[in-house]
């Protein structure tokens, strides 16, 4: 077996039902870019990405993993969307005792390899996604000690999935005043907000009731099935809840508390340092935009999230008192 320590798995392929993973050349190069994707771009202009391919059957991450294994997940981020979890995911990078891989696309095809085939069961999936997050986790630096990944906010709805695979993993769930978050997507809609991006069925819709659907109230209803997701798992006793509004201050130390992770005095200035910047696109200032969103949500955005949204977010509240970081 090849030494695959300085690539990285960029893609899950299929070839007929079988999966396979493309590897990437990514040598010492940190996750720093606020996601993967961006990462793994600069890492396919390198020479040796250009003159060699790396290819293997995905079930070779079994022996991968076991013979390289990477750091154990540290704390993982769920998320509403449009509220704050890239921050989360830039100040942790920030420090170089941590690896953080930002919504990470193959983690997305094994989650949702089954709508692709049917026939893969849920415990192929999670034995792959253990075999994955290992070979995506390898240290590479002698500072690194902690490994987060922040997910697609869509994974929310695979976290008995995620929660199997990982039982013992501290997580948190991200979320923020709904009109905020649709007045976001009044200006931009992410890709989980369009009708046919992802499969209807991942929010127990089926084809013809999508359909029915004006744009921004499956957008509407597609964040509320997020934020019920993890209400649900929260009311069970798991995980955290944290409100954007309590980033990054008040919920900083006690959030390093909960995932276990002791920093120096340079690492907490570091991570606190990247929190004025703008998270996705770091060479400008962070600048508070909330005011500005509720004042710009039109009378249809108002409506759609007083009707299916607002309810959620209030149970959310109730429950992140109970048991957040209030």
């Amino acid at each position: 077996m090849s030494d695959m320590s300085g690539w990285v798995p960029i893609r899950i392929e299929w070839q007929d039902s079988r999966p396979m993973v493309d590897w990437g050349y990514r040598g010492a190069r940190r996750f720093t870019e606020p996601f993967f994707a961006q990462t793994v771009n600069a890492c396919l202009r390198h020479p040796a990405d250009l003159l060699f391919r790396h290819q293997t059957p995905l079930e070779e991450l079994g022996e991968i993993a076991a013979s390289q294994p990477g750091i154990r997940p540290t704390g993982f981020i769920f998320h509403m969307s449009r509220c704050g979890s890239t921050l989360i995911s830039q100040m942790l990078a920030a420090a170089p005792s941590n690896i953080v891989l930002s919504e990470a696309g193959p983690i997305d095809e094994i989650l949702r390899a089954h709508f692709r085939h049917p026939e893969i069961t849920e415990a192929q999936r999670e034995q792959w996604l253990r075999w994955l997050v290992g070979a995506l986790a390898w240290r590479r630096h002698p500072a690194e000690r902690n490994a987060f990944i922040k997910f697609d906010c869509w994974h929310v709805l695979f976290l008995p999935l995620i929660q199997r695979a990982f039982p013992d993993v501290p997580w948190i769930f991200l979320y923020r005043e709904p009109l905020e978050v649709m007045a976001s997507a009044q200006k931009q809609l992410g890709g989980q907000m369009i009708p046919g991006v992802l499969q209807p069925g991942l929010f127990g819709w089926d084809e013809a009731t999508v359909a029915k659907m004006t744009l921004f109230e499956y957008a509407a209803r597609a964040l509320a099935k997020l934020c019920e997701a993890a209400l649900a798992q929260a009311k069970a006793g798991h995980g955290r809840l944290v409100n954007y509004r309590q980033l990054p201050g008040a919920v900083w130390p006690a959030l390093m508390d909960y995932w276990n992770v002791s920093c120096s005095a340079e690492e907490t200035e570091r991570m606190l340092s990247a929190a004025t910047l703008n998270a996705k696109n770091p060479v400008l200032p962070f600048e508070g935009d909330s005011q500005a969103k509720r004042d710009s949500a039109t009378a249809e955005i108002r409506a759609l999230t007083q009707q299916w949204l607002a309810g959620v977010y209030q149970q959310l509240e109730a429950q992140r008192l109970t048991r957040g970081f209030a």
